[in-house]
């Protein structure tokens, strides 16, 4: 045989097991080992979505789980094929490759093939948000990012990877859009009683606040000791001149009238004597 022959058969034996891979896949299938995305499932299912999905090489589905659906399983059902082809990224994205995002890439989805898409709706933004967390939204002019990511379902690289999203994503103009709820309230901390700076409010067993304080010590204070008592001398002192002996008494000099006095006693007693 011709080796030009054989290497041609060959690869059209190659090119045919690959077609056959690709035909083989059944996203249906594949949806189902997940009870969380049955109703996404049957949605794609009935909008022939999933037909359409089992004739493509490379694609990321973004899934939505049964509790996230109520917003769109009420529409019609040509709207809800839009919508759902929007979920359809005709690329291959794990979270391997979504980490390796700068900040946000444009991806093509399943509906911009269908030539109706008008004004960005068959596109969308990928958006890699600080803390590994990633936000899916319409492409669509003045369009808000809308679906987290919620987690990595599947992976088969290079050619299918489901990923599940908080929300349908719905471009302005296919319908009515879907906004993502709003966050909880925001809670303040209770607020914390103001320090003493008093070391009298801090009790002996709880840490002090700052590190530049000093706790007190648990033992009593040591009294100052008392000064040391003086020796008394032998001899008290003497706070007065000793007082003088009955010899030692001075007599006061007398005065005139005593004088006086003195010499009438005299006189009087020399004539009782002479009398008598």
């Amino acid at each position: 045989m011709n080796p030009k022959a054989s290497s041609l058969i060959l690869v059209t034996l190659f090119v045919f097991f690959i077609s056959v891979n690709v035909e083989s896949f059944d996203v249906t299938e594949l949806l189902n080992r997940y009870p969380d995305l049955i109703g996404f499932n049957d949605l794609l299912t009935q909008t022939k979505i999933a037909e359409s999905i089992a004739n493509r090489r490379t694609i990321t589905i973004l899934a939505v789980d049964n509790s996230s659906l109520a917003g769109i399983q009420s529409r019609p059902i040509d709207e809800v094929q839009k919508i759902l082809s929007d979920h359809v990224i005709l690329d291959y994205y794990d979270m391997k490759k979504l980490r390796k995002l700068q900040k946000s890439v444009i991806v093509t989805t399943l509906y911009q093939t269908t030539g109706v898409a008008e004004k960005g709706q068959g596109f969308l933004n990928v958006t890699h948000m600080p803390g590994e967390q990633f936000v899916f939204g319409s492409a669509v002019k003045g369009a808000v990012p809308v679906a987290k990511l919620v987690k990595a379902v599947y992976a088969q690289p290079f050619n299918v990877s489901v990923l599940q999203v908080s929300q349908p994503i719905v471009a302005p103009g296919i319908g009515e859009v879907i906004l993502p709820p709003p966050p909880p309230p925001y809670i303040p901390p209770p607020a914390q009683p103001p320090k003493s700076s008093t070391s009298s409010n801090k009790t002996a067993d709880s840490p002090g606040s700052d590190e530049d304080e000093i706790d007190a010590p648990n033992e009593a204070p040591v009294e100052a000791p008392a000064p040391a008592p003086v020796d008394a001398p032998d001899e008290a002192p003497v706070s007065s001149p000793p007082a003088p002996t009955k010899e030692e008494t001075p007599v006061a000099p007398a005065s005139g009238a005593s004088r006086v006095y003195e010499g009438l006693s005299f006189v009087v007693a020399a004539f009782v004597a002479l009398v008598f």
